[in-house]
């Protein structure tokens, strides 16, 4: 399976954007019809959009619109007719809203699209669970932090520390509901590159896989922190090895490294070489 650490936004008014999006070295690209447009410009959005399509689509998601406009139905047509397999919900608030949206897929395709629900409101986090869990085709749920922010009213700040109730809740929710882990919300500032490493290391810390990005400049920074080193790879291998070779004779506890290494922590290290 590849792992995806970066999700890259464009607008699907900017098909110019779109093709350097798929250019360049972000794991997955998020086309997004619903912030980024104009009430009026859907439609116009969605054409634009497909004429900026090549034949490879395995890295596109479309950002379809939220459940409560006019425009999901003809969101979704546009994913399935143009063979877009992934599809983002923005403003998901509860189980039945996907629900319905899924109905609505089986209805209209034959192939299997994947949903990510992206949480966005207090609501949203509340039932977080209810939404990872509402669907077969829900394959991961996302967080995002500006909307969210606004709907609680609280002050986004340097440390993050407002959102770590959400995101903590979040990563909770996929684990419990054994879909993958969840995407980590954006960092709005593009120049200031030591926000967003510590926007990352902290969504890392709390059992976040992956980051959703606003520009390129941002993909080199996320993939290095979600991204294991080598350094860290051989020191698995090697924890690894050793607590193989004790559970040969029987042994499921051994001291590694002036640490007590036992089956969850050999997990952990087994997970990790497997990347």
């Amino acid at each position: 399976m590849i792992v995806e650490r970066s999700y890259l936004f464009v607008p699907a008014m900017k098909p110019q954007m779109i093709l350097k999006a798929l250019e360049s070295e972000a794991d997955a690209i998020i086309i997004d019809l619903e912030d980024s447009v104009a009430q009026v410009e859907k439609e116009n959005a969605r054409l634009k959009l497909v004429r900026a399509l090549g034949e490879d689509k395995n890295k596109l998601i479309l950002r379809i619109n939220d459940y409560n406009s006019p425009h999901w139905e003809l969101d979704i047509l546009c994913a399935v007719k143009n063979g877009i397999n992934r599809v983002m919900i923005p403003k998901a608030e509860s189980a039945e809203n996907v629900e319905e949206m899924y109905k609505f897929i089986k209805c209209e395709s034959h192939e299997a699209i994947e949903i990510i629900p992206l949480i966005e409101t207090a609501k949203g986090i509340h039932f977080s669970y209810e939404i990872a869990t509402s669907s077969p085709l829900v394959t991961k749920i996302a967080f995002g932090s500006i909307d969210y922010s606004l709907d609680i009213g609280c002050e986004l700040s340097s440390d993050g520390l407002e959102l770590l109730y959400a995101r903590s809740k979040i990563v909770n929710a996929s684990k419990a509901a054994r879909i993958q882990p969840p995407l980590d919300t954006i960092y709005p500032e593009l120049n200031n590159d030591a926000g967003l490493k510590q926007s990352a290391l902290l969504g890392k810390k709390l059992g976040f896989k992956s980051k959703m990005i606003i520009h390129p400049k941002q993909i080199q920074i996320v993939h290095d922190i979600f991204s294991p080193t080598e350094k860290e790879l051989e020191e698995a291998r090697r924890l690894v090895l050793a607590f193989e070779e004790a559970e040969k004779k029987g042994i499921a506890s051994i001291q590694y490294q002036n640490q007590l290494i036992d089956y969850p922590m050999y997990k952990k290290a087994k997970r990790l070489t497997e990347h």
